[in-house]
This record gives C-alpha cells, sequence and structure tokens, in this order.
C-alpha cells in the first residue's frame, strides 16, 4: 500500500487530522506540499514581479477583449498607476500553511499623549522590518498591526515587549490570526471556497470612487478589476512574454503557478490598491463576540460578513480579546448602514472604530514613498533563531524635554 502524502491541493489534503478526536490546532502549521519562493512552480510570478514596470507581463489580449480598448493604450494606463504608485503587483501567501503564525496586535494610547509621541511610535513601526502589515489609525485605537513568525518568543520579546514599555502606551493586544478571508478586496483562501479570488467592490463604491478623484477613470478601475477577478491564475500573465524575458519554458511556468494558485491555494497574486495615496481613509470596525459564542458560529458570522462587498478587508481572530476585524473606506461607503448591520448581531458584544489615513506595509512591502522607500522588501524569517535578547528597550519612547527616540 502505497503512505500516503497529505499533499495539498489532493484528495489527501489535511486528512492526517483525522486521524485524532480534536483535530490538531495552532497558528504556525507547515502543510505538506508547500514549497519555497524560490522553487521553479514559482518562477512566473517572480519573472513577472521582476518586470511588471513593462506590463507587457500581464494579459493584455484579455483585457482589450473585454473592454474593447487597444492593447497599447492599457499597457499605457497600467504603467501610468505603476509609476503614479496607485496600484502595486504584489502576492499574499497562506503563512499558516507553510509554518508561520500571523499576528495582529492593536495598540491604545493614553488620553494625556502627545501627537509627538504617537508621531515617534509610528516611525519605529515603519522601520521595524520584522513588522509586515500595519496601519495608523485614528478612533478607538492607535495602530493595527501584523507580523508573520514562527517563534511567539520572538514576537513578544522583539516588537510586544518594546511597545508595551513606551510609557505612553495604555495598552497592546495580540490578536493572531484563525482566518485570512480578504484582502485588498480578494478574496483569500479563508474565504469559503465557492468565493475564492474573487475581486470585490460595491456598486455604490465604485461610482462613489470614479467620482470622487481623478486619478483612476472607469477604464482604469475595468484594467485591475480584470485582472484581479480571473477565473484562473493561467489567464493573469503573457506566459510567452515571461519566457521571453526569462528563457523559461511559458507552458512549464503556466502549469506550475496554476497547480500553486487555483489548487493547492496558498499563494494569491494580485494587484495592491494603494487607498492612501488616491486620498481615502480605510474605516475599521473591531468587533468583540460574547464568549459563549461559539466557534461554528464564529465561522458562520464571518462568512455572513464576506459576502458584504463594502468589507476590503476581513480578519477573524483566535485567542485574544478580539474576534474580528473588517474594513470599509470611509469616503466611498455608507458606514452608519455597516454599523447598524454589525449592532443587529445578538453574538456581538462591542464594537470599536477607527479610521486609518496611513498604511505602513502592504505584508513586506514599504509603502512610505515620501521616504524614497517605496515597495522595498525586507523578509524576516525567524526560523531556528533566538531574538529573546535582554534588556528591552522602550519602542519609539518619545522625551517631553530634548529627548530623542530610544
Amino acid at each position: 500500500m502505497t503512505e500516503k502524502q497529505y499533499l495539498l491541493g489532493t484528495d489527501e489534503q489535511q486528512q492526517w487530522m483525522r486521524e485524532y478526536t480534536f483535530a490538531p490546532r495552532g497558528n504556525g502549521f507547515k502543510e505538506p506540499g508547500v514549497l519555497g519562493m524560490d522553487a521553479k512552480e514559482f518562477s512566473a510570478f517572480n519573472v513577472a514581479k521582476s518586470f511588471y514596470q513593462h506590463p507587457e507581463v500581464f494579459n493584455l489580449k484579455l483585457v482589450a477583449e473585454k473592454t474593447g480598448v487597444a492593447e497599447s493604450e492599457i499597457a499605457a494606463r497600467l504603467k501610468r498607476m505603476i509609476d503614479r504608485r496607485l496600484i502595486m503587483f504584489v502576492k499574499n501567501s497562506s503563512v499558516s500553511a507553510l509554518g508561520f503564525g500571523l499576528y495582529y496586535w492593536i495598540v491604545k494610547m493614553k488620553k494625556d499623549c502627545p501627537p509627538q509621541a504617537k508621531a515617534q511610535l509610528a516611525e519605529w513601526i515603519q522601520n521595524k522590518d520584522e513588522i509586515c502589515t500595519g496601519y495608523l489609525t485614528e478612533g478607538d485605537f492607535d495602530f493595527f498591526c501584523g507580523n508573520h513568525m514562527r517563534v511567539l518568543d520572538n514576537l513578544l520579546c522583539g516588537v510586544i515587549e518594546p511597545i508595551r514599555r513606551n510609557r505612553w502606551v495604555e495598552s497592546i493586544h495580540l490578536c493572531p490570526i484563525r482566518r485570512d478571508v480578504r484582502e485588498s478586496h480578494v478574496n483569500l483562501w479563508d474565504a469559503p471556497k465557492a468565493d475564492y479570488r474573487r475581486y470585490l467592490w460595491s456598486d455604490a463604491q465604485k461610482t462613489n470612487f470614479l467620482n470622487s478623484q481623478n486619478e483612476m477613470d472607469a477604464t482604469d478601475f475595468a484594467i485591475i478589476d480584470i485582472l484581479n477577478n480571473v477565473t484562473s491564475i493561467e489567464d493573469f500573465f503573457d506566459y510567452e512574454v515571461l519566457g521571453q524575458l526569462s528563457g523559461l519554458d511559458p507552458a512549464a511556468m503556466k502549469k506550475d503557478l496554476g497547480w500553486i494558485v487555483d489548487h493547492q491555494r496558498y499563494v494569491v497574486p494580485m494587484f495592491y490598491f494603494n487607498y492612501q495615496a488616491l486620498g481615502l481613509n480605510m474605516h475599521c470596525y473591531l468587533i468583540r463576540l460574547f464568549q459563549n459564542v461559539t466557534s461554528c458560529r464564529k465561522e458562520q458570522i464571518v462568512d455572513e460578513l464576506s459576502q458584504y462587498p463594502e468589507f476590503n478587508n476581513i480578519f477573524e481572530f483566535s485567542d485574544g480579546i478580539y474576534d474580528i476585524l473588517v474594513s470599509a473606506y470611509a469616503q466611498l461607503t455608507d458606514l452608519d448602514a455597516l454599523r447598524t448591520m454589525l449592532d443587529g448581531y445578538a453574538e456581538i458584544e462591542e464594537v470599536w472604530e477607527a479610521d486609518s489615513p496611513r498604511q505602513f506595509r502592504r505584508w513586506t512591502a514599504r509603502l512610505d514613498k515620501d521616504a524614497d522607500m517605496w515597495e522595498e522588501c525586507i523578509f524576516t524569517d525567524d526560523f531556528l533563531q533566538d531574538r529573546t535578547s535582554w534588556p528591552i528597550e522602550p519602542a519609539g519612547e518619545w522625551q517631553e524635554k530634548g529627548g530623542e527616540e530610544r
């Protein structure tokens, strides 16, 4: 009898969990069949990422067929949006299948915190390479940021404890990700299976967006919508162009990336929409459920929220004070209607709200273009590392009398 391999994308996927009364739980799983980013199966993405400032790497023919716009104009429009830093070509990875925990955290500053102190901590967060996606917020909380780490001790000592020791910080709470459902409008691996890789905006948001700014028109929007919504990743790129640029076999690149993205479903290439460059604020709803809500019902609530295209991000947490975070653009969305909908859930105990005018990073890619750091990426894998060094200094602590950042 052939020994089972439990590879992702096959009928044996995660069947190993059925050997136990309760499926093993945790944040950092490494599933059989996942590959490193240097594997040949990632060649198409890696080549496209290296050359995407030349939009010919994308499937311009498909976009032209759907829009009636010439391929040369589509390429020019993509080039302008890339150069203007309105979009970025990126990928999301299911780090929990790659052996990482994905830990977000919420920071609340003290009421008497001066603006300079919050700004100092913001710059510390911006320049701390262990931190990936992060948002500066204003409202019921002040920062919403995350790390993908293999070793929880490294996160606690390297990031959480320094922030906790900042004398202007009132609280910092971990929000470990159980399900990464949607980011930048794109449904990910933790969305309901039938909704995987759907790129979602409400009709009202589209109309409001096109009427509220002059950077992107309806054709620009359609180009991104078409590419982010392709049924198969095999339709995202022009693999012949990728082959010419790399010397690799186009058919093999197409087949390999299709296997990882469409079947194994632990990597999603996509265009990131840079909301802050378009004058938008992201409004966050941080949700706590009553403690007697079962995990099953919690999953159902998240699935129900995922049916709202107004939410550009949907995260579900575990093992923390908070349970869910969803967000929508303040200028484009009926926020009161969303809050009324949330208030209709008897399972919800409390909702905190905050606006985000600034995003520090999009996963590992920096977004601070004014500092000429746009898209600079540092991947800080802490595998087999012990970063629990002492003493721990406060993070970015502002001193009132001529003090400097510590």
